[in-house]
């Protein structure tokens, strides 16, 4: 699904040179719900800012189903992720003029290939497996912290995307909140296969995850499964 190959990202300040990735060689298979875990600085959100093609590695190969992304061009890649990449930040980052619905259908409506009913009723059809169907004409402000990452969550898989990239998902929310949009994410890989790559630094969020990735200063450190069995 995911092939990492030697995986370079160096930043330059002034005389500086901080390596943030540091040859990271990695496989990812099709229906695993990964996490990447390892200290602050460690380079984890770089790790996922570079598969989800939201950044440019220094060095190294990326690929993804079979494409070379590094051949992309800027619309190439535009398209790539619009079609086959979610993703869930932990700010939400939902349009706050936008309604539930409006925020959920936004990514299918950019599509080419989808009528107006096919995506209104592919948003309707994730906003009812999120128990947010409700709550379709509300704009964020009027959702909890919890309620708005659901929606995040809703937006991020509303085109079926072959893979979801979440950073922290969880960093906003209490442990309640936190626990539902896990739970959330765990019956998205297992009713839809759906491949999952997660940022966290919460210990306990590890029982959910079929693998962990441990990252220290750019590098793997660590990489073993978890006991939880991918289905």
């Amino acid at each position: 699904m995911i092939a990492i190959t030697d995986l370079q990202k160096i930043y330059r300040m002034g005389d500086v040179e901080v390596r943030a990735l540091d040859g990271v060689t990695l496989d990812i298979a099709k229906g695993e719900f990964l996490g990447i875990m390892g200290a602050s600085g460690s380079g984890k959100t770089t790790l996922l800012h570079m598969l989800g093609l939201l950044d440019i590695p220094t060095s190294g190969g990326i690929e993804i189903d079979g494409t070379d992304v590094s051949l992309l061009n800027d619309h190439e890649k535009t398209m790539f992720r619009l079609y086959k990449l979610g993703y869930v930040f932990q700010d939400y980052a939902l349009v706050p003029d936008l309604t539930v619905m409006e925020n959920v259908s936004l990514p299918a409506m950019l599509r080419k290939d989808l009528t107006e009913k096919q995506y209104h009723d592919a948003s309707i059809d994730i906003l009812t497996k999120i128990g947010m169907l409700d709550r379709q004409d509300h704009l964020p402000r009027e959702l909890s912290g919890g309620q708005q990452q659901r929606v995040s969550i809703a937006r991020a898989i509303v085109n079926k995307p072959d893979i979801l990239f979440a950073d922290e998902p969880c960093a906003n929310l209490d442990t309640e909140n936190s626990r539902m949009v896990l739970d959330l994410f765990k019956e998205i890989n297992e009713e839809m296969q759906q491949t999952i790559v997660m940022v966290s630094h919460e210990d306990w969020h590890k029982e959910y995850f079929h693998r962990i990735i441990r990252l220290q200063d750019g590098k793997v450190i660590s990489d073993g499964t978890t006991g939880t069995k991918a289905h």
